[in-house]
């Protein structure tokens, strides 16, 4: 089976994260000026390394269809479509609220904060489960190089199950803004080449011969 490349890109920083709102799924959000900075820095450093893009999938919400909008204008890929396995976390009542209550409510309840599930929401473990169904579908589909724009709590996530660790080491795997993690794939296991890599760290860190 060929190598296949995928990147994994958070969206760049929003208004509302340096409100310190917990956006989730109840605020679409839109890029601050270094949001949009950094994401079109990765997409100058991707074309730069060559990488050629055959899918870009996309969570619908609006954070990170901007974020592809300034990737495409630069990365040009042949197909691109909003995957709803890539969306934020439904936060239920605590999305578009501070920040700090998701954790007092975890507290209130006596439970982990991963395994948090508000009415009609859900926790990070059932993120992690769909962002992990996406990824298996990735690895066994056709493109040889594919972009998944999504979020830092969903990309943890998924990091976190593909090496093997625990929610106790979230926050050591959440992305800043419009990080970037690459991963080979082949018949072995997956092999990490760059893990959530700032936009202004990225250039010169993509070898051309394999980044495709």
């Amino acid at each position: 089976m060929p190598t296949k490349h995928i990147y994994l890109i958070k969206h760049g920083e929003t208004e509302e994260n340096l409100q310190g709102i917990h956006q989730g799924q109840a605020v679409g959000g839109s890029l601050s000026q270094r949001g949009s900075d950094d994401i079109r820095k990765v997409g100058d450093s991707l074309a730069a390394a060559g990488v050629t893009v055959d899918r870009m999938l996309v969570s619908p919400m609006s954070r990170c269809r901007q974020s592809a909008a300034l990737l495409t204008a630069t990365l040009t890929p042949a197909d691109v479509r909003v995957d709803g396995r890539l969306a934020a976390k439904n936060s239920g009542y605590l999305g578009g609220r501070p920040r700090e209550l998701a954790a007092a409510e975890a507290t209130r309840r006596g439970v982990p904060i991963h395994q948090l599930r508000t009415p009609g929401g859900e926790s990070s473990e059932d993120v992690q489960s769909r962002y992990m169904e996406l990824w298996d579908e990735v690895c066994v589909g056709p493109h040889r190089t594919t972009i998944l724009v999504g979020h830092g709590g969903g990309i943890a996530c998924l990091l976190l199950r593909l090496t093997g660790n625990g929610f106790e080491r979230y926050l050591d795997h959440v992305p800043g803004s419009a990080g970037v993690t690459w991963f080979e794939v082949d018949d072995g296991a997956p092999r990490i080449r760059l893990m959530n890599v700032p936009a202004a760290d990225l250039s010169g860190r993509l070898n051309t011969r394999t980044a495709r």
